[in-house]
């Protein structure tokens, strides 16, 4: 399972408060109503920040680690385990969340189709699904391999590289005992295949790149806000 080996470091490693500021920022502003499902939640500083700022808020996973991760730090959260590629949820929500490329793990455009229909199935009308993407310009930024390397309670090295329409990520954690490793690989999905499969589903969509610039420009994601229409 992937992130098992992350979820210790998982924090040390990317956390950052501006980021997840512009993340609870960018759903107050296209989902005011609070009550809200995220998926692929991670160690919940999204979750988190969005529960301080008064949202009913579930957060899930499909990592039983990073669920344990996220409780160890804010018990009051409400989580739960759940593979967003396919998912049965009982409640109407206002809005269901999805970010920092998470859409990116799903390996086809059949699980993205499963995953749409699922978000599709526990929105109210008129409720939103916000979630961002790896954009195209990510592979070429990749091509060459990135090599990050450094300390944290222990030494790690961070490697990504980029072939045909996929991310490779390979983490290595240097412990005094053994080394673990693990690898992430991501598919980017090209707009073309994403929205049409939205629309299909009665969302009207709009794409915002990087947090901030309307329409589709040069940047590391797209944002999408996709709302369903009222029947």
């Amino acid at each position: 399972m992937i992130y098992d080996a992350l979820a210790s470091y998982y924090d040390d490693l990317v956390k950052d408060d501006e980021a997840t500021q512009l993340w609870i920022d960018f759903v107050k502003k296209y989902c005011p109503h609070k009550k809200v499902l995220e998926l692929a939640c991670g160690s919940g500083e999204i979750s988190h920040g969005l529960q301080e700022e008064g949202y009913s808020i579930k957060a899930t996973d499909f990592s039983e680690s990073m669920i344990s991760k996220l409780k160890e730090k804010y018990p009051t959260v409400d989580t739960a385990i759940i593979d967003m590629s396919n998912f049965k949820y009982d409640e109407k929500v206002d809005g269901v969340l999805c970010f920092c490329d998470s859409i990116n793990y799903l390996s086809s455009m059949d699980e993205v189709r499963s995953m749409f229909q699922s978000v599709r199935g526990c929105l109210k009308d008129d409720g939103v699904f916000l979630f961002d993407m790896h954009s195209i310009d990510r592979l070429d930024e990749f091509k060459e391999l990135y090599i990050e390397e450094g300390v944290l309670d222990v030494p790690y090295q961070w490697t990504i590289q980029s072939d045909e329409n996929k991310i490779y990520q390979h983490f290595s954690f240097y412990e005094e005992d053994k080394i673990l490793q693990e690898q992430h690989i991501q598919t980017v999905f090209t707009l073309d295949e994403i929205l049409p499969e939205l629309e299909s589903l009665g969302f009207e969509c709009k794409v915002i790149t990087d947090f901030n610039q309307d329409g589709v420009c040069e940047g590391e994601k797209y944002f999408i806000v996709a709302r369903r229409k009222v029947c």
